[in-house]
C-alpha cells in the first residue's frame, strides 16, 4: 500500500511540474493559431485526424495535448524511477511512452473529430 501511494505521491508532483513548465514555457508563445502551426506535434495530430481548425478552436487542442503530454511524461516517469537496472527501465519507459503516446493521442483525436462533427468545439 505505502508502494501504490509514493507512486500516486510521485506521478501528482511529477505531472503538476511538467504541466507547469509545458504551460509557461512552451504554450506562452502559441498565442494565435499560426504559431501553433508551427509545431510539428500539433500539426501532425491536427493532419492525422484530419481536423478541420476553422470549426475547433487551436486552445482546447492546445490545452489537450498539453494536458496528454503531461500526463504521459509524468506517468512514464513515476514508473521507471521505481525499476532496478539501467536497460530494464529504459525498455519498459520507451514501451509504456509508445504504448501510452498511440493510445492516448487515439482518444483525443477523436474526442475532438466527434465534437467537430457535432458542432463547434
Amino acid at each position: 500500500m505505502d508502494k501504490v501511494l509514493g507512486f500516486f505521491l510521485d506521478l501528482i508532483v511529477i505531472f503538476t511540474i511538467v504541466f507547469l513548465i509545458y504551460t509557461i514555457i512552451f504554450n506562452r508563445k502559441r498565442k494565435t493559431y499560426k504559431d501553433l502551426k508551427k509545431n510539428d506535434e500539433i500539426k501532425l495530430f491536427i493532419a492525422r485526424y484530419n481536423l478541420d481548425m476553422r470549426k475547433t478552436e487551436y486552445k482546447k487542442v492546445l490545452k489537450a495535448l498539453t494536458i496528454v503530454n503531461s500526463f504521459i511524461l509524468s506517468f512514464t516517469t513515476s514508473i521507471v524511477i521505481r525499476i532496478d537496472g539501467f536497460i530494464k527501465s529504459l525498455l519498459i519507459g520507451f514501451l509504456i511512452i509508445m504504448v501510452l503516446i498511440y493510445s492516448l493521442y487515439e482518444i483525443t483525436g477523436k474526442y475532438f473529430k466527434r465534437k467537430e462533427e457535432e458542432k463547434n468545439v
